[in-house]
């Protein structure tokens, strides 16, 4: 990766995590810990932007030190500390000591869909609602508590395809017409309502700029194609580098600054944003 400047102005750091942040394989984030409490130092955001549940993050944030907002289900939730801005975003209510701005469906629609599609086409896939926990913990490799907040979900379902690719397209189709959509991450083919990871960073982009009454600058940082949406709406795009296969592809727009890292995982993000601000 070629060096870069540091950054002047005022940024935020959206960020994936499987892959990402975490290791993708024991999901350790041993080698981001000192730049995160960095980053945390030079007043920098670090956005946790993911496929978990909220059950998930807020043990991940407790691990990592971050008390920021967060997005949960790919972009189907924002999750704001309470009093962490000024006011409230009018749509916005108040759960567990957060402010929650909802941009997704309840899991129980996404679920009546899937009842429906059975009976016409089957279900080539095993649903996180019809999985049991050793199914979870052998499909992710999360410890079985783990796996359990994992399937604790309220805006999407993660579904382990084993089907052919052609009743995939099939389905996606269905869903599209439906007025949903999915994404495909790194292991799970993800069922949600009209929304994802770029969406609900820009409304939380938002909401940073009006409160804080700042220009704040995006970076976003990703591993997999289901970050596409939040890659492309930052100022500057880091890839990380995956173990098992080759970069997502991304066009940049004018403007717009892709970075891939050369290391794979936590040490590819570490190696990059550390470019950034060193």
């Amino acid at each position: 990766m070629t060096q870069n400047n540091s950054l002047s102005g005022h940024w935020l750091i959206v960020s994936d995590l499987d892959g990402t942040l975490l290791d993708h394989y024991d999901y350790s984030h041993a080698a981001v810990d000192e730049l995160l409490q960095q980053l945390e130092q030079r007043e920098t955001p670090v956005i946790l932007n993911s496929s978990k549940t909220f059950a998930e993050m807020l043990e991940l944030r407790r691990e990592l030190h971050n008390h920021h907002p967060f997005i949960v289900e790919n972009g189907s939730a924002i999750f704001i500390p309470a009093n962490y801005f000024p006011e409230k975003s009018g749509d916005a209510r108040e759960q567990d000591g957060f402010w929650v701005i909802e941009t997704g469906l309840p899991r129980a629609q996404l679920l009546e869909f899937l009842r429906a599609d059975a009976e016409q086409f089957g279900t080539p896939y095993l649903s996180f609602a019809e999985a049991s926990v050793d199914e979870i913990v052998e499909a992710t490799g999360l410890a079985p508590e783990r796996a359990l907040a994992a399937q604790r979900r309220d805006y999407s379902e993660p579904l382990l395809w084993r089907g052919d690719e052609e009743e995939k397209q099939a389905f996606v189709a269905r869903v599209r017409g439906a007025g949903m959509s999915t994404l495909q991450g790194g292991r799970f083919l993800h069922l949600l309502g009209s929304t994802d990871k770029g969406a609900a960073t820009l409304r939380l982009l938002d909401c940073y700029r009006h409160c804080r009454d700042t220009e704040y600058r995006l970076i976003a940082a990703g591993d997999s194609p289901n970050d596409l949406d939040m890659l492309r709406v930052a100022d500057i795009a880091v890839i990380i580098r995956a173990p098992h296969r080759p970069p997502p592809q991304l066009r940049a727009r004018a403007g717009q600054r892709v970075m891939i890292s050369e290391a794979v995982g936590p040490e590819g993000w570490r190696e990059a944003i550390a470019q950034l601000f060193p």
